[in-house]
């Protein structure tokens, strides 16, 4: 009912009363009205002062998500997109970050209207305890009180907050899980009561648990997650296996990193007479989380799982991420099987079935391409065969996607080496490599097959989307290129492989990685959509997440949609479409919430790295230049600032080229210059480092 009735308001030309609605639609009035009510919570629709129901923009108004600057600024940023507008407040209500707003635009500016939905309820902070004598009147010996405040580990948050609740447990330099109580107003603080004490505020496991609390990912399980994760099965049962087609016999087997414990996803190959048959076999976890449960909810509201160093909050039970859906090797395995016939790189054929596996083998990255190198591994001689033909036929696949000019960014990703304390020892960029893209390779394949099948039988679906480049980022990058002496030509609507084609000039590049971090933040974000747009940077017309159900909320989704088409029930998928757009919105959210936690955490871990490398000398690369100092990267990922203060001269900036130039010396610092930085200062909290310049 709620699409039905978004389509009437947002196609009429004046506001609708929800009476007018339920007479239209024959609907009972309380019916309309809920649903109305829930449109108006995801700000799809605002009521306007006469009880009638518009699109927001119709009347002047844009639904926004509350950000903040680090200086404390509350900024609006459209739901539709567009630039984020500084918020201002007419009365007396304050906003948190991720908060859900109706705003007025006035310009750059916007006036706060109305606070739809609070973005959370709850945040992690580091316990202030102060104990002072009561002012008790005819006491000789007053009474000690404990005053008890906290500072938010989101600095996002710029609020003060006063606990309530029992203290009498309550320590300082603990860092704590708040919930709150009262939101704060223009002269009220936040009040929030003590759910639990996460730890030390001194030790890094409670500053990532604090990180994955801050951004809504739950680091225990509710009550009633656990109830029904007691009732699961240890192992497939008789009953399961029913109807599934036997696969058990096929060779099959997963590649992973070395410390994986979830394991979505197996692959299988057989020579055809005109090229491969590739099986690409994923965990059938919606044969075990069924829609409506407690176990289904709580994963919809984490949408992912989030992966800190250290720290792995995983989206469903460990009995099932870890156990029951997991296809580890030597047990039976419930799974949803692609087969794909692909001759010279194009898929002419699949077939998707139920079925029920037996993983041969639990092959790690490092040991597989150890094998492809010569080296010494003790991977069976049938499995070993079966990576060489994997091999051959990811080359034509790489070879088919480079040809349609789908954009490669080759940026490393950090790890972090901890010992037992959750200190990092070393940070590595680890590079990709051959085992790594066979199974990128391989899940493309499934991904794109599978979204073009939703697309072609009018599946109800959630796509994975990434839309055309907006133009104006574009010529920014532009900009940077030619303030780098490299005059590129993108133009306003460049196809990827133009982009791909700067990606391979800038190959060997000084400020390779700069203008990689620099094109791929020139993109639009791709998203979750219940419609098939299609994916730029991929160069694709169909493409989802299909491969990965055990932590991806979307890809489990897909699942229960792909078997009803299986199993021919599509009146039954009919009633799932309503379902579709608030799915994919609400997902799209949890993962940007995934990225900020991942980014965040990283920052921690690179400034408690540097904590034990003060006064060190590093080798580095500009990788930003602003009005107020440089941004050098070392070649382990690890980023920090030389402010403008510690520069011996007076610098301008000249922010259409993106550099500092000295007033009296005319020195020039830009983007992929190299350094010499000395380590000077960290905040670990903050996850900010500061460097002195060496030369």
């Amino acid at each position: 009912m709620k699409a039905q009735l978004y389509a009437q308001i947002e196609a009429s030309r004046v506001p609708l009363t929800a009476r007018q609605l339920s007479e239209e639609n024959q609907c009972p009035l309380e019916a309309v009205q809920a649903a109305l009510d829930a449109l108006a919570g995801e700000g799809r629709i605002a009521s306007t002062r006469k009880g009638g129901w518009a699109v927001p923009e119709t009347i002047g108004l844009t639904a926004a998500r509350v950000a903040f600057q680090r200086n404390g600024t509350p900024m609006a940023q459209p739901v539709g997109g567009g630039a984020s507008l500084k918020l201002e407040y007419g009365g007396a209500e304050r906003c948190m970050p991720e908060d859900l707003v109706l705003v007025r635009p006035l310009g750059e500016h916007c006036q706060l209207n109305a606070i739809l939905r609070r973005g959370r309820e709850r945040f992690a902070a580091y316990v202030r305890i102060e104990r002072k004598p009561s002012r008790t009147v005819g006491k000789r010996h007053p009474e000690i009180k404990a005053v008890a405040s906290a500072i938010p580990c989101d600095v996002r948050i710029p609020y003060d907050v006063v606990l309530t609740g029992n203290l009498d447990a309550l320590e300082n330099d603990r860092i704590a899980l708040l919930s709150i109580d009262r939101y704060p107003q223009a002269s009220r603080p936040i009040y929030a009561s003590v759910l639990r004490i996460l730890g030390d505020e001194e030790s890094l496991p409670a500053l990532m648990r604090a990180v994955a609390e801050d951004q809504g990912f739950a680091t225990e399980p509710a009550g009633a997650v656990l109830e029904e994760s007691e009732a699961m099965p240890d192992s497939v049962q008789p009953q399961d296996v029913a109807g599934r087609e036997d696969l058990r016999a096929l060779l099959t087997f997963t590649i992973d990193g070395a410390t994986a414990k979830d394991f979505d996803d197996a692959v299988s190959i057989e020579r055809t007479e005109k090229g491969w048959r590739l099986g690409v076999h994923i965990a059938d976890v919606s044969h075990y989380v069924r829609p409506g449960t407690a176990i289904d909810r709580d994963a919809l509201a984490r949408g992912t799982s989030l992966y800190l160093p250290g720290l792995t909050v995983p989206m469903l039970p460990e009995c099932l991420s870890n156990n029951l859906c997991s296809l580890m090797p030597n047990v039976d395995r419930l799974a949803l099987s692609l087969f794909m016939d692909i001759e010279q790189g194009r898929i002419v054929d699949h077939r998707l079935v139920e079925s029920v596996i037996h993983s041969h083998a639990r092959l790690t990255y490092e040991a597989a391409n150890r094998y492809f190198e010569g080296g010494e591994t003790d991977i069976p001689e049938a499995v070993g065969a079966a990576l060489t033909d994997m091999r051959a036929l990811s080359h034509v696949l790489r070879g088919k996607r480079a040809a349609r000019g789908a954009i490669d960014f080759e940026i490393d990703e950090p790890e972090f080496v901890l010992d037992e304390t959750g200190q990092p020892e070393d940070i590595l960029l680890v590079p990709r490599g051959e085992a790594e893209r066979i199974i990128e390779d391989f899940m493309l394949a499934a991904n794109e097959t599978v979204a073009a099948l939703a697309r072609n039988t009018e599946l109800p679906f959630v796509y994975r989307v990434h839309e055309d480049p907006d133009p104006d980022r574009l010529r920014s990058l532009e900009a940077l290129l030619g303030s780098l002496d490299l005059y590129t030509h993108i133009g306003p609507t460049p196809h990827p492989g133009v982009l791909q084609g700067v990606l391979e000039q800038v190959k060997d590049h000084p400020a390779r990685d700069v203008i990689r971090h620099s094109l791929l933040r020139a993109l639009k974000k791709a998203r979750y959509c219940e419609r098939p747009l299609g994916h730029y940077a991929m160069a694709l017309k169909d493409y989802c997440h299909f491969t990965s159900p055990i932590r991806r909320y979307p890809d489990l989704t897909v699942h229960r949609m792909l078997k009803l088409l299986t199993e021919g029930r599509m009146a039954e998928a009919a009633r799932w479409q309503g379902r579709m757009a608030d799915i994919a919105s609400d997902t799209s959210l949890r993962e940007s919430a995934a990225v900020s936690a991942e980014r965040q955490a990283d920052g921690i871990m690179m400034a408690a790295w540097m904590s034990r490398h003060l006064g060190e000398a590093f080798d580095g690369v500009v990788s930003s230049v602003t009005s107020w100092g440089l941004y050098v990267a070392l070649s382990n990922g690890a980023e920090g600032l030389v402010h403008i203060s510690q520069l011996d001269d007076y610098f301008e900036y000249d922010a259409d080229r993106s550099r500092l130039i000295g007033a009296a010396t005319g020195i020039t610092f830009r983007l992929g210059d190299r350094v010499r930085v000395r380590a000077a200062r960290v905040s670990v909290p903050l996850g900010e480092i500061n460097f002195d310049l060496l030369f």
